[in-house]
């Protein structure tokens, strides 16, 4: 499944409406613990603009607009915000979810961790008691 978004912003620059956008695909922002500021850079090289420049300037002026949410994404993008903190939080969970899913099926032959009542939390309590 996708997690994705598209970002854009709407600004004016030397007398010319700009709208930049991208398709982001958000796990390898993410995983590489990307704060939502970051997005502003990888907006403006997407879209040709100078991060040395005042058309850089005008565009970080501006919020960012967040919409066509996909996966995980569609829980966390409301009129146009995007919520980071709490998409970060279900994503590193749905993350974790799966890494723990891969190990069932590796020694125990499980397809899902849902198959076998309790094993889900059991292996959630497992690693949050090994994290402390």
């Amino acid at each position: 499944m996708s997690n994705s978004v598209r970002v854009s912003a709407t600004f004016s620059f030397r007398g010319k409406l700009l709208e930049p956008e991208m398709r982001l695909d958000l796990d390898q922002p993410l995983e590489q613990g990307m704060k939502p500021e970051g997005l502003y850079a990888l907006l403006a090289s997407r879209n040709g603009i100078d991060p040395y420049s005042y058309e850089y300037e005008m565009l970080e002026a501006e919020p960012l607009v967040f919409d066509q949410p996909e996966g995980i994404a569609s829980n966390f993008v409301r009129n146009g915000q995007l919520d980071w903190e709490g998409l970060e939080k279900a994503w590193k969970e749905a993350s974790l979810i799966e890494k723990l899913s891969r190990i069932a099926r590796a020694h125990m032959d499980i397809r899902e961790l849902e198959d076998v009542p309790g094993l889900k939390e059991t292996l959630l309590a497992v690693y949050q008691n090994a994290k402390n």
